[in-house]
């Protein structure tokens, strides 16, 4: 008996010891300088912030973290994966030649900055912001519109949030470069778009009808500019007061392009109707590239005061499409090797189906096509290019993959 009395002694010493060392010991860092088994990382967006009011908010978590860290003389790729998340919405802008990308993480909140020559990703805020849907950029990178949700309903809130240099950042390791402040807007705004110098915004909610506002980004100096009986639009602010909107395309119906100016508030059709239409107008609103639904989608350009029409030859969706700033209409577009089946531009929109691209560029007075990148080439990776946008140098095309959420940066080389 006095033998395994000593044996069960021994074995319950030996399990105090386990246990001891396993509730003192540190967790392991994870890739990206985080620490290992937080209960945040248990919750689908991080930890909530009260946005009630106008507050500037930082949190003490973390510091302006690098999440690449590669030797300097290491190549960078023509494309490369720019963010580990997916994105609500993404800027890019220039300063001097570099091309720098600043975009907006949807599960967090947290803004992220790449820089066309180098391979690092460097967190430039911490606060946090629950289920972000959308985020529209300012386009200078001082701050973005952020859509979300409220908690269990699915009324849309909209929040301007800056970015504010942290002047104490340089000196702690505790703070990222930027906090932020954080201002509400008018609740159960449906879509915005922003004007291209940045200082205006129009967006519409509905009550029974649309209601058009301008205002100021931040949501102040509000003007009414319009009420419409369609409810369901898409607008987007081209240049001067000039907005093109259209109403939201299906396979099942026909829609249209109007073309609105805010200063005298005159709202005129453009272009042409089509079914299942899909429109991305130029930066003067004087040509659309367009999109037929149906079976197999296909592009046109349409002048739209003319209402002239130009068949592309090109089998894809106006959303994969950007403009250049040439003299002579050009422009990028992401084109599916494949189209799978099903009525556009329905099943794309819903997810039903995704593509696997490459991008070409199109000179549309020229008739000449050339071959920019193909995807499958460059990348193991499928990828269904939406949400294009072209540096103001027009050297580097960031792109959201449809897939999965994740942004990417192609080096454009002639």
């Amino acid at each position: 008996m006095s033998k395994k009395i000593l044996l069960i002694i021994g074995i319950l010493v030996l399990v105090g010891i386990a246990a001891f060392l396993i509730l003192t010991s540190k967790p392991q860092a994870e890739e990206g300088g985080r620490v290992g088994f937080s209960i945040r990382d248990f919750l689908p967006f991080g930890k909530s912030v009260d946005t009630d009011t106008d507050t500037e908010t930082n949190t003490e978590e973390g510091s302006s973290d690098e999440e690449v860290d590669v030797p300097t003389n290491t190549p960078i790729p023509k494309l490369r994966k720019i963010s580990s998340e997916p994105v609500a919405g993404s800027v890019i802008f220039n300063v001097g030649t570099t091309s720098i990308v600043r975009f907006v993480e949807k599960g967090t909140g947290n803004v992220y900055e790449v820089k066309s020559d180098s391979l690092k990703i460097d967190r430039l805020s911490n606060t946090t912001i629950p289920k972000i849907i959308r985020a529209f950029w300012l386009p200078n990178g001082s701050g973005f519109l952020a859509q979300t949700l409220l908690a269990e309903s699915e009324i849309i809130e909209t929040s301007l949030v800056k970015l504010n240099k942290n002047k104490e950042s340089l000196a702690s390791e505790n703070l990222t470069p930027f906090g932020t402040t954080i201002g509400k807007l008018p609740t159960g705004i449906k879509e915005i778009t922003i004007k291209p110098d940045g200082t205006k915004i129009f967006y519409y909610t509905t009550t029974g009808s649309s209601n058009w506002f301008v205002s100021n980004p931040d949501g102040t100096a509000t003007t009414v500019v319009m009420a419409h009986p369609l409810t369901e639009w898409l607008p987007k602010w081209v240049s001067g007061n000039t907005i093109i909107l259209q109403t939201k395309g299906s396979s099942e119906a026909i829609s249209y392009a109007y073309s609105f100016d805010v200063s005298n508030k005159t709202l005129k059709n453009v272009g042409v109707g089509f079914t299942g239409l899909s429109i991305n107008p130029n930066l003067s609103g004087s040509l659309s590239v367009i999109s037929s639904g149906g079976a197999t989608p296909q592009l046109f350009v349409v002048e739209n005061k003319s209402t002239a029409l130009k068949t592309l030859g090109v089998n894809s969706l106006a959303e994969k499409c950007v403009w250049l700033k040439e003299k002579s209409p050009t422009i990028y577009c992401a084109v599916p090797n494949q189209i799978p089946g099903g009525n556009y531009p329905d099943v794309w929109y819903k997810g039903l189906v995704s593509t696997e691209d490459y991008v070409i560029k199109i000179d549309i007075d020229n008739n000449i096509t050339y071959t920019v990148g193909d995807f499958s080439l460059l990348t193991d990776q499928k990828i269904d290019a939406t949400d294009l946008i072209l540096s103001p140098d027009e050297t580097h095309l960031v792109f959201r993959n449809k897939i999965d959420g994740f942004l990417w940066m192609l080096r454009l080389e002639e």
